[in-house]
């Protein structure tokens, strides 16, 4: 923080804000901790879920909801630190040839689409699935998390493979269910009025709204604690339709404001570093017939861009 440029902004941020800053900066120097060294490849897992932009307190909030789920506590205190800030750093830095002989037994059956940039035609899997590129949802301008269970339990009872990795795009935004809060988009439509799920383009930075006073707080986390029980009830269906050590867990959190981060900026704050890491026993019990037939991704061609910006990726942070 330069401190000509600090004293520049005084007049247009105010005494309040600019010590609100000054603490900011301060904090993130003291407090900011810093990402594991070790990725989840390196951990005892058969079927790894992914909840995308997972805080460990939202998990822990609505556990008492799910039987199968410990208890708040127990998720608080089983919480690890992950690699990275943003599902593209976790990519990266997870999916990398120092692990090469691992991944070729491992699938990765994804709704992020990130995995077109990071991972390409010579990724080290032994399946890339990206069920986002056949399964996108245009009117909610993201992927619902029933067409990724589909391919996961498909995948699972394959056999083919040692390990299986689920990444399921709730509880990040859009809000599957509240609209109204962060717009998705019809990425055919991309850049004309007729693009916009939700007339309302504000509603694309839901947590930059929040911090402009634009909404409430509590309005935004009960939504994404909705959009975590959408997600949540996909879990519970793969973990009767797998078998072995199911771990749910996520790539990142996400900041609602601490030390002045929103979102999940590349930074470690805690409440984007930590990650919640929840061990569970999985049975294939035969509750579901998945139908979902893979499409490789010759056969389709969507626009990433337009997705990415859809879950709010405008700067691709």
């Amino acid at each position: 923080m330069g401190v000509g440029r600090f004293v520049r902004k005084l007049p247009d941020r105010g005494v309040r804000r600019s010590l609100e800053v000054v603490a900011e900066w301060v904090g993130r120097r003291l407090w900011m901790g810093d990402f594991s060294d070790e990725t989840v490849l390196e951990r005892e897992w058969d079927v790894l879920v992914l909840l995308d932009a997972c805080r460990v307190d939202l998990l822990a909030e609505v556990a008492p909801e799910y039987d199968w789920l410990p208890s708040p506590a127990e998720i608080e205190a089983g919480s690890i630190d992950s690699v990275a800030g943003s599902s593209k750093e976790w990519m990266r830095r997870t999916f990398t040839r120092a692990h090469a002989a691992t991944l070729e037994e491992t699938a990765y059956v994804t709704g992020n689409p990130f995995s077109a940039e990071m991972l390409g035609d010579e990724h080290p899997l032994g399946l890339l699935d990206e069920v986002w590129r056949y399964a996108w949802d245009d009117d909610l301008g993201s992927i619902r998390p029933e067409p990724i269970t589909d391919r996961a339990i498909a995948v699972g009872r394959s056999g083919e493979y040692d390990r299986v990795i689920v990444h399921y795009m709730q509880p990040h935004v859009p809000f599957l269910e509240h609209p109204d809060l962060h717009a998705g988009y019809r990425p055919e439509n991309w850049g004309s009025p007729d693009s916009v799920v939700d007339p309302d383009e504000a509603g694309l930075d839901v947590w930059g709204r929040i911090r402009r006073g634009e909404l409430d707080e509590d309005e935004v986390w009960a939504a994404y604690a909705d959009n975590l029980r959408i997600g949540l009830e996909s879990v519970a269906t793969l973990r009767r339709n797998v078998d072995g050590r199911l771990v749910v867990s996520a790539d990142h959190g996400n900041a609602t404001g601490e030390l002045g981060i929103w979102g999940h900026p590349d930074r470690p704050v805690s409440s984007i570093r930590r990650v919640p890491w929840v061990e569970l026993e999985a049975r294939d019990e035969a509750t579901r017939r998945p139908t979902l037939e893979r499409e490789s991704r010759r056969a389709v061609d969507p626009d990433v861009q337009e997705r990415l910006r859809s879950l709010g990726y405008t700067d691709q942070r």
